[in-house]
């Protein structure tokens, strides 16, 4: 049986939307043994390891595909319905999931979270955070069709001008910097 428990219970009010902290995993998904830190290589970071069964418990990032797509009216952008930052806005997009490819993670969320079904055209840009375990992948798409509308995930789907983007109301660094280089190279 699997195992894993949190540092803090839920509703403890410790944000659960970040992943892989290395202080969060305390017992072993194979066993049930403790973790321990250990370096196992010079020069390279501590892992977890079991202390009964000697399992390494490593931690990798997730990936998160995201699109820029527009409509005759504008760019569009999901309202967030889910902390962290609820009712700020975002780019539809997610995780990808194993034995998928980051095109169709990001074509599969994006229809998801709006309606709407899109082919992409390029790699806008990727974007990672010391620390984090988020790498956001962001593609440039066109919309192919669809009928938009919000996910649970989504307070609303709008579409914004590009001089109407709420840039104070925008999640996070990312959905900024993508959509600042997406309008740069309009």
């Amino acid at each position: 049986m699997a195992v894993l428990v949190f540092d803090n219970p839920p509703g403890d009010g410790v944000n659960r939307g970040i992943m892989n902290k290395k202080d969060i995993y305390k017992f072993c998904p194979l066993c049930g043994g403790q973790f321990v830190k250990k370096r196992l290589v010079a020069n390279e970071p501590e892992r977890l390891v079991c202390s009964s069964c000697e399992f390494v418990f490593y931690l990798d990032p997730k990936l998160v595909a995201c699109t820029i797509a527009e409509t005759s009216n504008g760019i569009v952008l999901q309202r967030r319905n889910k902390e962290p930052k609820t009712g700020q806005w975002v780019l539809p997009g997610g995780f990808v999931d194993r034995g998928e490819t980051l095109q169709e993670a990001a074509k599969r969320e994006f229809f998801e979270e709006t309606g709407l079904h899109t082919k992409i055209h390029s790699l806008l840009g990727n974007y990672s955070y010391p620390g984090e375990a988020n790498i956001i992948i962001v593609y440039k798409s066109e919309i192919i069709g669809g009928t938009i509308r919000p996910c649970h995930e989504s307070m609303s789907i709008d579409e914004f001008k590009k001089k109407d983007i709420p840039w104070d109301e925008l999640a996070f660094d990312t959905t900024k910097k993508a959509l600042k280089k997406y309008i740069e190279e309009s």
